[in-house]
């Protein structure tokens, strides 16, 4: 990735490109964005409104409505997926709980684990399609390790949460400096 710096702040020149997969290694997402940031724990990544999200077990496109922001965690066992509005605040949030992430052959990585984890538009907390990953889970013979790291990890996420890690507790990510300069790009 080239980095130039513009008003203090470093900006990403290029698109990067996201890839899911189901456990074992089934290709089930991809979508491109902005790389806003880069650090030792994470990736940022900003989507404009109307990216198209390619699925491959459904065999079809999904145009996401609201501009996005993406959080993929090197160490966590969660992706943060963050709809905003044209003010940058938050609309809705989805967490997946996913393998850490990794950046190979020029993409950002992981492997989706069936267990969703979604903020209602009331603000609660809750397990979306918990058959899901109980079908799955069965079918595709998942690993007890695997297993145990969906629950670590998923309490880990509710933690977080909970005690406002980034990216939680922002009712508006226009008021972080080195997001509000990039807030209209796309």
């Amino acid at each position: 990735m080239r980095r130039l710096r513009h008003r203090g702040c470093e900006h990403m020149t290029n698109t990067i490109t996201i890839k899911s997969c189901k456990y074992p290694n089934v290709p089930y997402i991809e979508y491109s964005g902005e790389l806003l940031e880069e650090t030792s724990h994470y990736w940022f990544v900003k989507c404009p409104e109307n990216t198209v999200l390619k699925h491959y077990i459904k065999n079809k496109e999904i145009v996401y409505e609201y501009a996005s922001l993406h959080f993929f965690s090197k160490y966590h066992g969660y992706t943060v997926s963050i709809a905003i509005n044209d003010r940058m605040e938050p609309v809705s949030t989805f967490c997946n709980i996913s393998t850490p992430c990794t950046y190979q052959d020029g993409f950002i990585t992981y492997t989706d684990i069936d267990i969703d984890y979604v903020k209602s538009s009331a603000g609660e907390w809750f397990i979306k399609n918990s058959d899901v990953y109980i079908d799955n889970s069965r079918t595709y013979h998942y690993p007890i390790q695997l297993t145990n790291f969906a629950v670590v990890s998923l309490q880990e996420l509710k933690n977080n949460i909970a005690d406002d890690v980034f990216p939680f507790g922002i009712s508006n990510f226009s008021s972080i400096e080195k997001y509000s300069g990039q807030k209209n790009s796309s």
